[in-house]
């Protein structure tokens, strides 16, 4: 991403912020634009933008991500220069991709939100791995009882891998509502 200049609408703490400090991290220049201010993140700095405009920050980038959860935004199209790839994160359609097409060697990335549950998915999984799993629970008991002196040779100490009734059903509703959202989204 070296040497880009990219605009990312919408600056939540969910998508918006992480993904404009990442593209930085990765050597663009990153408009974050949001509701009443725009930012430039670059060179691991965040400034504010005082003269610029949604508009403007569109018309100078080669890379365009909306993420404005509501059905009433548009991105206006006559702001998208040639060449654009433009992507929407949002789960509403910020754009309308028919008059986006016409702009000459745009690429469009309609909607990511299948990969997003995925990915949420993914990182639970690694979640229960790295700290629930039976494995890893008796391995960080056997580890507290060496800290205090060691254990009794043969005892075995185990404990139920979920911690607390709240865990499991925690779990369990996690995993109910990404399942209603995939099979919903087919």
């Amino acid at each position: 991403m070296e040497g880009q200049v990219v605009t990312v609408i919408n600056r939540s703490e969910i998508v918006g912020r992480p993904l404009a400090a990442m593209l930085a991290n990765d050597g663009a220049d990153v408009y974050s634009v949001d509701i009443n201010s725009i930012y430039l993140f670059r060179g691991g700095r965040l400034h504010k933008c005082e003269g610029e405009t949604p508009e403007s920050c569109v018309r100078k980038s080669s890379v365009v991500v909306t993420g404005v959860p509501t059905k009433a935004y548009r991105l206006p199209t006559e702001w998208i220069q040639p060449d654009t790839t433009v992507v929407n994160v949002a789960s509403f359609k910020n754009v309308d991709e028919e008059s986006l097409l016409i702009v000459p060697g745009v690429t469009y990335v309609p909607m990511v939100g299948k990969v997003t549950v995925a990915m949420l998915e993914r990182n639970l999984v690694r979640l229960y791995e790295n700290f629930h799993h039976p494995d890893v629970r008796l391995k960080a008991v056997g580890d507290e009882e060496e800290a205090e002196g060691g254990t009794e040779v043969g005892k075995i100490t185990t404990i139920p891998w979920y911690g607390s009734a709240l865990q499991i059903y925690t779990a369990a509703a996690v995993t109910a509502l990404l399942a209603l959202t995939v099979t919903r989204s087919k």
